[in-house]
């Protein structure tokens, strides 16, 4: 029983979310800026690619999906009660900060300059896909936990400097934030069949065509909803925190409460 249930789809979630985990705390550990995400991400590859070559690249890009979960928890958990060791380990923690502080201060988001969001996402998309079809989505994860470690440090900025604590929980993950996670994990998995096939691996070019569409799709979406919805969201934040706690990185003096009735 043990041994068909290692070859089911739930194994590879389970394991991917493991890996998550598990490459963090290594990384953590290690102390150093640098070793974080590539300790994230060589778990991370080595849980798609087992789930690649088993249950096909559909479930793979999901156990990667599963492994963004898994290394989201574990990092939120830590840098909750380390905000200093968090600044110095975590690459861009600082300035990534800094820069959404100031548009929860000043409302002026993405909407005001769209030209210029759409080329800054598209470079993006551009160097995140070369990435994974060079290394067979290696190096992209490696960026994709150096973008999840920033998102997920200022977001725990938010949660300590908390006013409405409720509030935070379902915005400080930006929507279109989250759909991006989504459509970099799905054009990562595509983007890595051109160079396992040339490795040897068995390719089912019709689920790596629906990922790469998905994924695509997705990119779009983010921009979309990134537009419409920052002014809106960023407004609500800004209300529901201590904007002067978040900028020191420190907790806010309001008793913790979820205040959702």
């Amino acid at each position: 029983m043990l041994a068909s249930w290692t070859l089911t789809p739930p194994y590879f979630l389970a394991f991917g979310f493991l890996c998550g985990v598990a490459g963090f705390r290594v990384g953590w550990r290690i102390g150093n800026r640098v070793a974080l995400p590539l300790a994230q991400s060589a778990l991370g590859w080595a849980a798609f690619l087992l789930a690649w070559d088993v249950v096909g690249p559909a479930w793979a890009a999901a156990s990667v999906g599963a492994w963004v979960v898994g290394t989201t928890s574990a990092s939120v958990y830590v840098f909750l009660g380390h905000p200093r060791e968090t600044d110095e380990r975590v690459i861009r923690a600082a300035p990534y900060r800094a820069s959404m502080l100031a548009w929860l201060e000043t409302g002026s988001g993405p909407e005001k300059r769209p030209a210029a969001t759409a080329a800054s996402h598209l470079r993006e998309a551009i160097w995140y896909t070369a990435a994974a079809i060079a290394t067979a989505n290696l190096a992209s994860l490696a960026m994709g936990a150096i973008l999840l470690n920033e998102m997920n440090a200022y977001v725990t900025t938010l949660l300590r400097a908390a006013k409405r604590t409720g509030t935070v929980l379902l915005l400080a993950w930006n929507v279109w934030s989250v759909v991006r996670v989504g459509a970099y994990v799905l054009i990562g998995a595509a983007a890595a069949a051109p160079l396992l096939r040339l490795s040897g691996w068995h390719v089912d070019a019709a689920a790596v065509r629906a990922l790469a569409l998905a994924g695509a799709v997705g990119v779009v979406v983010d921009l979309v909803l990134k537009l419409a919805l920052s002014r809106p969201c960023g407004r609500l934040l800004a209300l529901a925190i201590d904007l002067d706690a978040a900028k020191a990185n420190r907790s806010s003096d309001v008793p913790l409460t979820l205040h959702i009735d």
